[in-house]
């Protein structure tokens, strides 16, 4: 039964575009050998080499390049094989691809993706690296999205590593930084909001502790909008208690204020968790620090649970900043004189 199945399917095999999406290498080599041409299309602009790298199926695909199928060929949807193979994961193809052409790295076609947009928003790290390594361009002039910023809103943080770690290694003249494209950790999308941003917005604790491992300062960036929020200010807000430990492993000034003048201990007696309150005070934070209209921490909270904890802590603070004093030694009763 299984050699009548295959008859079947051989006659219906028409052109060499099924038979390579099929994963049928016989029949492929066969149509080849026929005279097929390898550059055909179906009515969508497919081909055999882009059914192929869709699939999978590697000893296709180098069997087409092998005989000339066009690595470059656009289908419908303007995506060349390359696109395809990347959105599958398969590795292995897209070195093919890769090899046998290093410029395709930065082959959009018409429409707006790059093959690193594409690895970043699937979080194909492998991928990624070899993109890079065939020269894909990572910098951006445009106020568009970047690879680091679909890979950050993603969450990808072994992507969001590679890419950092690209873009700390590229070699640029002074004057390239004064007016070139931006680095992907400091570009903008029209909304003013970094890659950081959108890994913080989206509470992506390990892609935020990749940002702040390679740039530390990311602890004082602010979220973008005009109103210009602190990040780590949005973090107690949130009450994200572990991306808060994040930001204070990495040095975190708990002293920075917003535009009305509250620091870290006021926003997160405002939100009432305790845990997060005690955390930032055993940090450091001070806690009878003033606002702009003269309010402490305490005063923001009638919660007498968290006023203890202010308190006693405030006492314990001073007790630990007063001087030592030598104990008193009084004089004996007079029944104890020699």
């Amino acid at each position: 039964m299984t050699g009548n199945s295959n008859n079947d399917q051989d006659q219906a095999v028409e052109n060499i575009i099924i038979a390579a999406d099929l994963g049928r290498l016989d029949l492929v080599t066969k149509l080849l050998e026929d005279g097929a041409d390898p550059n055909t299309v179906d009515e969508i602009g497919t081909s055999a080499l882009h059914n192929a790298a869709k699939k999978g199926h590697w000893h296709i695909a180098r069997l087409l390049l092998e005989k000339n199928a066009s690595p470059t060929l656009q289908d419908g949807n303007n995506s060349i094989p390359l696109h395809l193979a990347i959105r599958a994961g398969h590795k292995q193809i897209v070195r093919l691809l890769l090899e046998c052409d290093p410029s395709m790295c930065e082959f959009k076609g018409n429409g707006r993706n790059s093959p690193i947009h594409i690895a970043a928003l699937f979080g194909y790290a492998e991928i990624m690296q070899n993109l890079l390594d065939c020269g894909a361009v990572t910098l951006d002039k445009s106020g568009n999205w970047t690879a680091l910023h679909l890979a950050a809103l993603k969450g990808h943080d072994e992507v969001c590593d590679i890419l950092l770690k690209h873009d700390k290694s590229l070699t640029r003249t002074l004057w390239e930084r004064m007016t070139g494209p931006s680095l992907q950790v400091d570009s903008k999308l029209y909304d003013g909001k970094t890659p950081f941003v959108h890994a913080v917005e989206k509470q992506h604790n390990r892609t935020v502790e990749v940002f702040l491992r390679h740039y530390p300062e990311l602890v004082k960036s602010g979220d973008g909008h005009h109103h210009k929020w602190l990040l780590f200010h949005r973090v107690i807000e949130l009450k994200q208690i572990d991306m808060v430990r994040i930001f204070l492993r990495h040095g975190v000034d708990l002293e920075m204020r917003n535009s009305y003048g509250k620091g870290a201990l006021h926003l997160a007696v405002v939100r009432e968790d305790t845990e997060l309150i005690q955390l930032i005070l055993d940090h450091g934070a001070v806690v009878d620090a003033k606002d702009k209209c003269g309010y402490t921490p305490e005063d923001m909270t009638r919660d007498p649970k968290i006023r203890m904890i202010l308190r006693n802590h405030a006492t314990a603070r001073s007790k630990s900043t007063l001087p030592a004093v030598a104990p008193m030694v009084s004089a004996p009763p007079p029944e104890y004189k020699a």
